[in-house]
């Protein structure tokens, strides 16, 4: 199992370019797999393809992955030639994670139709792979539209969620299934084998398993308080139980949490901050990191 880190693009309260800037590089440089990105857009968050952008021009190895991206709010031709684009400055390091959405509110404030979300991410996808590939007929003498991703085969695509139509969708059109943050290791440990199994008669051995975690290193009531005021910001949900969302504490209750996921047989853990402190990179990096690369 690989290691990846949430870019700290959704919690905007205090974040600047140099914090940003310095986050991406810190854990390029410190080895993790991946970068990823919330999305929320009705809310103060940094774009998610807007930040990967920025962060594929100060990277150089680490993959960038949005975790999850909600596609039925956006035009899947545009978002087709953004993440293409991001592909060719990082070299072809671009992996998305797509979802539906869950929250309304996201919807109404772009105008999107929230029914019928699910048929929509089909085609959505669809769509946009025929765009990829439709692009490589480029020529010197014509222009189509585009740009093709970097990378040869594509940009890998993920889906995320947790009903059963979710992982439905997940087998038949994705490359690989991402479970969200509530999810336990023995909730994983079960699920997986039997999504991979589907997955396998539908002729994809090499399919992929993230999931996503929030975190947060430190004396554990007290980055629990910090972690769960942002929280609250971001969900606008009080009844969420903020102490079970997030493994809290030192960096060796976040070893053990990690060990569980990498028994349960996941590709990737993408840790999520919760606190906007560099020392967090810099914490799991020294402690966390070195065991899962």
């Amino acid at each position: 199992m690989k290691l990846g880190l949430g870019l700290p693009q959704a919690m905007p309260w205090g974040l600047d370019r140099s914090l940003f800037l310095a986050w991406a590089k810190t854990a390029d440089e410190a080895g993790f797999h991946a970068l990823g990105t919330l999305d929320r857009p009705n809310y103060d968050s940094w774009d998610v393809l807007t930040s990967l952008a920025a962060a594929a021009a100060v990277t150089d190895r680490v993959r960038l992955l949005t975790s999850v991206l909600v596609l039925p709010i956006r035009n899947e031709v545009e978002v087709a030639k953004q993440a293409a684009v991001i592909d060719q400055l990082s070299d072809g390091r671009v992996e998305l994670g797509l979802g539906i959405g869950s929250r309304p509110d996201d919807f109404e404030v772009t105008g999107a139709p929230y029914a019928a979300r699910g048929p929509r991410l089909r085609r959505q996808v669809e769509r946009m792979r025929e765009v990829w590939s439709a692009a490589r007929q480029s020529t010197r003498e014509e222009g189509v539209n585009g740009p093709a991703p970097k990378q040869p085969d594509g940009i890998p695509i993920l889906i995320g969620g947790a009903a059963e139509a979710a992982v439905k969708r997940a087998v038949e059109i994705g490359d690989g299934f991402i479970f969200g943050g509530g999810v336990s290791p023995t909730a994983v440990a079960e699920q997986l084998p039997v999504i991979k199994a589907r997955a396998l008669a539908a002729g994809k051995p090499e399919y992929l398993f993230y999931k996503i975690q929030y975190f947060a290193v430190g004396e554990p009531d007290q980055v629990l308080a910090e972690a769960s005021h942002d929280l609250l910001r971001y969900y606008r949900n009080p009844s969420l139980p903020f102490d079970k969302m997030v493994v809290r504490g030192s960096t060796d209750v976040l070893n053990e949490n990690a060990r569980q996921f990498a028994a349960a047989g996941l590709d990737l853990l993408l840790y999520l901050p919760t606190v906007l402190d560099i020392g967090q990179v810099e914490a799991i990096a020294k402690d966390v990191l070195p065991a899962f690369v």
